[in-house]
C-alpha cells in the first residue's frame, strides 16, 4: 500500500473493506453518510445532554465578614463535633436558589466532602448561631482582614501626600518649625488613627478600595465645594479650598468604609463603583463645559489705580455643582449595574480602556469636522458614553483577572505609542497635523487593546458569586479534556486520497491537557 497505513479497515474474508485511494461505490456510498449522521446526532446529543450545576460561594456570616469556617474557628465555636478530621466548611448558593453547606474533612488519608442541602430556615438558624457565638467570644474571630494593611498604607500615603502639608496651610502656621512639626504629626496620625480603628473590624479588599476612593476623591469634592462657596476676591480662598479638601477626604474615607460595611460588595463590584464614579466626575465636568458655566469671560479689575484684565470662569459654582452631581450619579450607576451584572476587577480595568477608547474616537471624529473646543468635548463625552454601554455588553461573559485587565490597559497604551511613533517618523510636524495624530493614536489604541482582549478569551479570573464572594473560574482549570469530533468523519470521507497521495490524518478523538 505504498507505505501508507489505512485510517480504517475491516476484514471481510481476504478483501479489505476500504483501501486508500479506492473510490466509494455502491452501498458504501450510502453507508458512510448514514454513519456520519449517526455520529453527529450522537455527539450533539451527548454534548447537549450534559447538565452543568453552577454554584457561587457566599459568606457564612456576611455582617461579620466571615467567609468560611476554618479549623481554628470551628474549634472556638464548637461546631460540627460529629466530623472527624475537619478542614473547612463553606456555603454555596445554587442557580436554582438552594443553599448547600459543604464540609471538607480528612478520613483514612483521603480528602472527603459532605454536602448538605439547607432549607431557608436551616440557613437562617445556622448563620444566626455562628453570628451569636462570634459575638459572645472574641469579635475578631473569623473576620476578613485581608485589606487592613493596604487600607492603613493608603491612608498613611494620603497623610504624607496631602493632609500633612494641607493642615499647616489651613491653620496658617507661619514658622517653619511649626509647619514641619504639623506636617509630621499629621502624617503620623494618618497611620495611627486607621490602625487603631481597624483593630477589631472586618477590612476586606472592598473596604480598602472604597475607603481609598472616598479619601482620595474626597479631596477633589472638598476643593470644588470650598471653591464654590469662597469669595473669589478673598485672601483666604486657598485656605478655604484646602480646608474643604481635608474635611471631605477624611469624611470620604469613613463613608467609603461604611458603604462597604453596609452593602458588602465583592472586590470587583467595589472597583466598578469607583470606576463609574470617576467617569461620572469626568462626564459632569464635560457637561458643565459644554453647557457654559465653565466657559471663561474677561473681567477688568482696578489694582491700585491700574486696570487689570483677568479671565474668569463664568459661573464656577454652577459648574462645580454639575461636576459633583455627575460624580454622585456615576456612583449610583455603578451600584445599579453591579446589582445586575457580575464584574471582576480585571473586567473593570478592561471597561476603563473601552471608555477611554470611546472618548478618543469621539474627539477624533469631532476634530475631523471642527476645532471648536465645546464640540470636541461633546464628541469625547458621547464616545465615552457609547463605549461604556458597548463595553459592558462585551464583558458580560468575561471573567478577567486583575492582571489580565492590566494587559488590556497595557495593550491600549502600547498600541497608541506604536502608532504615534510611526506617524512621527513619517510626519514630524505635530502641530500641523493634529487630526492625523489623533486618528493614528486612536487606531493604534483600538488595535492594541482589541488584540489583547481577543487573545484573553473568556479570561481566567474568579467567577464572582452573590454576597461578596468569589470562586475560581473552573472553565480554566488545568486537566485532561476528552473531545469527540464526529463531524470529522464527513471530512475524512470527502478527502479519501487517490493513488500515490499522502494525506494528514483527521482525528475523531482528541485529548487536551
Amino acid at each position: 500500500m505504498g507505505g501508507r497505513r489505512p485510517w480504517m479497515s475491516r476484514s471481510l474474508g481476504r478483501r479489505p473493506f476500504l483501501r486508500p485511494g479506492q473510490p466509494v461505490r455502491g452501498p458504501v456510498r450510502i453507508l458512510f453518510p448514514l454513519l456520519a449522521a449517526l455520529f453527529l446526532v450522537a455527539g450533539a446529543g451527548a454534548l447537549d445532554g450534559q447538565e452543568v450545576d453552577r454554584e457561587g460561594q457566599v459568606p457564612i456570616a456576611p455582617e461579620l465578614g466571615v467567609l468560611e469556617i476554618s479549623q481554628s474557628l470551628r474549634a472556638e465555636l464548637e461546631l460540627f463535633p460529629e466530623i472527624q478530621g475537619f478542614r473547612v466548611a463553606r456555603l454555596f448558593l445554587r442557580e436554582d436558589g438552594g443553599t448547600v453547606l459543604e464540609l471538607e474533612y480528612m478520613r483514612d488519608n483521603q480528602l472527603r466532602r459532605e454536602r448538605r442541602l439547607l432549607s431557608d430556615q436551616d440557613l437562617r438558624d445556622f448563620q444566626d448561631r455562628v453570628a451569636l457565638q462570634l459575638g459572645e467570644r472574641d469579635p475578631r474571630l473569623g473576620l476578613d482582614r485581608e485589606g487592613r494593611g493596604r487600607l492603613v498604607f493608603d491612608q498613611t500615603l494620603l497623610g504624607l501626600g496631602f493632609h500633612g502639608w494641607a493642615v499647616p496651610t489651613v491653620l496658617d502656621i507661619d514658622s517653619a518649625q511649626g509647619a514641619v512639626a504639623a506636617y509630621l504629626l499629621t502624617a503620623g496620625a494618618a497611620f495611627y488613627v486607621p490602625y487603631h480603628l481597624s483593630r477589631d473590624r472586618p477590612v476586606s479588599e472592598a473596604h480598602r478600595d472604597l475607603a481609598w476612593y472616598g479619601g482620595s476623591r474626597g479631596i477633589l469634592y472638598g476643593v470644588l465645594l470650598g471653591d464654590a462657596l469662597a469669595d473669589r476676591d478673598s485672601d483666604h480662598v486657598d485656605r478655604i479650598r484646602l480646608a474643604g479638601g481635608l474635611a471631605a477626604s477624611w469624611g470620604g474615607a469613613v463613608l467609603g468604609y461604611a458603604t462597604a460595611d453596609r452593602f458588602t460588595p465583592d472586590e470587583g463590584t467595589a472597583e466598578l463603583w469607583s470606576a463609574l464614579g470617576d467617569f461620572g466626575l469626568g462626564a459632569g465636568a464635560a457637561s458643565a463645559f459644554i453647557a457654559g458655566p465653565y466657559a471663561t469671560r474677561d473681567v477688568v479689575r482696578d489694582l491700585d489705580g491700574v486696570p487689570v484684565v483677568e479671565s474668569r470662569t463664568r459661573n464656577r459654582s454652577v459648574g462645580h455643582a454639575i461636576t459633583m452631581a455627575g460624580g454622585v450619579g456615576g456612583l449610583l450607576a455603578g451600584r445599579w449595574l453591579g446589582e445586575r451584572q457580575l464584574y471582576t476587577k480585571g473586567n473593570v480595568r478592561a471597561l476603563e480602556s473601552a471608555v477611554v477608547l470611546g472618548a478618543q474616537s469621539g474627539v477624533t471624529l469631532a476634530r475631523a469636522a471642527t476645532d471648536d473646543d465645546r464640540t470636541l468635548v461633546a464628541g469625547g463625552l458621547a464616545g465615552g458614553l457609547g463605549a461604556l454601554v458597548g463595553g459592558n455588553r462585551l464583558l458580560r461573559e468575561k471573567r478577567f483577572s486583575s492582571g489580565e485587565g492590566l494587559l488590556v490597559n497595557a495593550g491600549h497604551l502600547a498600541g497608541a505609542a506604536t502608532a504615534l511613533g510611526l506617524t512621527y517618523l513619517a510626519v514630524e510636524e505635530i502641530d500641523e497635523h493634529p487630526l492625523l495624530y489623533l486618528a493614528t493614536g486612536t487606531a493604534g489604541s483600538l488595535v492594541g487593546a482589541g488584540l489583547v482582549f481577543r487573545a484573553l478569551g473568556e479570561g481566567s479570573g474568579p467567577s464572582v458569586g452573590l454576597g461578596g464572594s468569589s470562586v475560581p473560574n473552573t472553565r480554566w482549570r488545568r486537566g485532561a479534556t476528552l473531545s469527540l469530533h464526529p463531524e470529522n468523519l464527513l471530512l475524512t470521507i470527502a478527502t479519501i486520497p487517490g493513488p500515490g497521495e499522502i494525506t494528514t490524518p483527521i482525528p475523531l478523538l482528541s485529548i487536551r491537557f
